[in-house]
């Protein structure tokens, strides 16, 4: 089971394409918005709970892991860093670690190669994988999404939890397509579903757009909460969404 007293996390996310920053909303609509390099190093002298990387344009395009995103993890090691994006071997894994990011994001190479999470725990430990699920609502059910072939899996979203509970991936982040960008809430009625079928760390992603909408996340049971648009678009620092949820006696890290 979670430990319930474990500290809350706050985790910006940066989406990158072709090493610039990005905005979406509703995984479409991709914007340039910054400087990679820049928007990097901003996070670290705010040091963040820690950050994670997603690098969209190489699962869409199945390329290599962009090497200029692993070097800048190198040079930013004063702060926890996540990667995902294009990985599809253990080497990738491999080689994302020992650039020096703390963790590896797997999706969709989970559609074609369900075997890479058992090696990727076994060889790396379950502390160095998420698996993050893309959810999307269709005719009032979450299903799948696969953001890399714009299409829903067959597979039910109960029994990719159970596989993920199986080989025993580190954490579980869940993702909401229909909110992703529009910054009016996490998807509670997901969070609500999910949470007592998840026995794994579960950050919740997609719609956050002010320090409440974490706060309500965490108190449905999330045990980190990521947000990207929040931390780009509205008037909140990250010292800001800190001290709200603090006063409101949030158990999370100072």
């Amino acid at each position: 089971m979670i430990d319930s007293n474990l500290k809350k996390r706050i985790i910006p996310s940066i989406l990158v394409n072709n090493y610039q920053v990005v905005k979406s909303k509703c995984f479409k609509d991709h914007r340039i918005f910054g400087n990679l390099i820049q928007t990097v190093e901003l996070f670290c002298m705010r040091k963040v709970d820690e950050l994670v990387i997603l690098d969209i344009d190489t699962s869409k395009k199945k390329l290599p892991i962009d090497s200029r995103i692993l070097n800048l993890m190198t040079s930013n090691s004063l702060i926890p860093i996540t990667y995902g994006g294009g990985i599809k071997t253990l080497f990738d894994i491999e080689k994302c670690l020992e650039t020096g990011c703390e963790k590896v994001i797997l999706n969709s190479v989970l559609f074609e190669d369900k075997t890479i999470l058992d090696q990727a725990v076994k060889n790396f430990g379950s502390q160095s994988i998420i698996v993050n699920i893309d959810i999307k609502s269709v005719n009032h059910e979450f299903k799948i999404y696969n953001h890399s072939k714009y299409t829903i899996e067959k597979i039910e979203l109960d029994n990719f939890i159970n596989f993920c509970h199986d080989y025993n991936c580190g954490e579980i982040t869940v993702n909401s397509v229909d909110n992703d960008g529009l910054m009016q809430g996490y998807r509670l009625d997901l969070l609500k579903k999910l949470r007592s079928k998840i026995n794994k760390p579960l950050i919740i992603n997609g719609g956050c757009g002010q320090p409440s909408h974490m706060k309500d996340a965490i108190e449905l049971g999330a045990d980190a909460c990521m947000g990207g648009s929040i931390f780009f678009f509205s008037r909140y620092s990250y010292s800001d969404i800190k001290k709200f949820l603090f006063n409101e006696k949030v158990n999370i890290r100072i």
